[in-house]
């Protein structure tokens, strides 16, 4: 069972900055600096940084989007981590387009990226729905939260 967030991700909307090109349209990603084509899990993953750097006052710094991570024999590619001011993984988010649905599949992949990250917070969103867990390591579990957790300060 997931417990969903009451977050508006779209009040962030008027900060996106789209340009139209000849091959499609393009997202700027504000924490690469550059622009993307766009796509849908894109624009959840900008819809997302926004969100949580100018609602929720998470230093841009700090965040790291679509970097590699090993998962067994595999490799894959994190959405956003955001590291804490130690630099030490904070939480990993997991955005999958608005037509996926938030399953348990989506929570395993976020959680698999997890077992080399160590984030003690996950949260997967489609941009419509988002849930945030805290990773109970004693009990090898996670409990779902009601709210983003806090930004640790210095």
């Amino acid at each position: 069972m997931s417990v969903w967030l009451d977050i508006d991700l779209l009040q962030v909307q008027p900060f996106i900055k789209i340009r139209k090109k000849p091959q499609g349209n393009e997202i700027f990603d504000t924490v690469r600096k550059k622009w993307l084509i766009l796509q849908p899990e894109e624009w959840v993953r900008q819809l997302m940084v926004l969100y949580l750097s100018k609602v929720l006052h998470f230093p841009l710094n700090h965040f790291s989007i679509e970097k590699g991570v090993s998962k067994g024999l595999k490799k894959g590619r994190w959405d956003i981590l955001i590291f804490d001011y130690s630099m030490k993984p904070f939480l990993l988010i997991e955005c999958k387009s608005p037509n996926i649905s938030l399953t348990e599949v989506v929570i395993y992949q976020a959680a698999v990226y997890n077992i080399e990250l160590k984030a003690p917070y996950i949260a997967v969103t489609n941009g419509s729905k988002t849930s945030c867990f805290m990773i109970d390591k004693d009990n090898n579990g996670f409990t779902f939260l009601t709210g983003f957790p806090v930004y640790p300060i210095i």
